[in-house]
């Protein structure tokens, strides 16, 4: 399978949500956790409401909050609602790794131990499903990962959703079949879904959690220079 698809067109009216779409620079490649070239954050504060948002950090709300409680030892991670949120090895770093990636609570994921190398997330859209362990990392990154289920959203929606990625830095879309949604948006410890791929709030997602600090485990750390290849690639 071809591990980008790059070719996307679009009709007249789809070219409408291209204008739409909310562009941040790309930063410099750098090392997994390592200084990019200061690329722009949201600011640290609640994101806009958007109704239907699911989250996963409880009654902490947050990473940074959650975080802040398990160093101070109010919690351990183990004792979370959904450690996940609180997880982040490299399973393929640990001793004894049986080479097969992680396996989640969720489909798709939003957060929790995953592979080493993230999935490229600079406004890419991948037309073919990805590993999940790639995706999470790119999500600890910061990123915010579209999935659309192909069997539910057809190929002109496919094309519009492809449009508010594209340009669009720390973000990256792929199909994921069977996940229960026609599109699905998640980001570490959140996610939204809907059947609808028109729906208004996707672009509003976007905007409230690519880069959000609250939510952002890895702040500075790169989207580019990751794997781009796709299952049976």
């Amino acid at each position: 399978m071809r591990p980008l698809h790059t070719g996307w067109s679009a009709t007249a009216s789809l070219l409408a949500l291209a204008a739409l779409a909310a562009c941040t620079p790309s930063p410099d490649p750098s090392a997994d956790g390592g200084a990019a070239a200061e690329p722009a954050t949201q600011q640290a504060e609640a994101p806009a409401e958007i109704e239907g948002v699911e989250s996963f950090y409880g009654e902490y709300g947050d990473y940074a909050t959650v975080m802040a409680a398990i160093q101070a030892g109010d919690v351990t991670a183990e004792e979370l609602e959904h450690p996940f949120v609180a997880q982040q090895d490299h399973v393929d770093a640990q001793t004894g790794w049986d080479g097969q990636p992680p396996v989640y609570e969720l489909r798709p994921p939003v957060g929790g131990d995953h592979l080493g190398q993230w999935q490229t997330c600079t406004g890419s859209v991948y037309d073919a499903p990805l590993v999940d362990g790639h995706a999470v990392h790119s999500m600890e990154h910061g990123a915010v990962w579209l999935t659309y289920d192909p069997e539910l959203v057809e190929p002109e929606a496919v094309e519009a959703l492809a449009l508010l990625i594209q340009g669009r830095d720390y973000t990256l879309m792929s199909p994921y079949p069977e996940q229960g949604a026609a599109v699905s948006l998640q980001s570490w410890g959140n996610r939204y879904q809907t059947d609808d791929p028109a729906d208004q709030a996707i672009e509003a997602y976007l905007d409230a959690y690519v880069l959000n600090d609250r939510f952002n485990p890895e702040p500075m750390a790169t989207c580019a220079g990751g794997v781009s290849t796709t299952i049976g690639a």
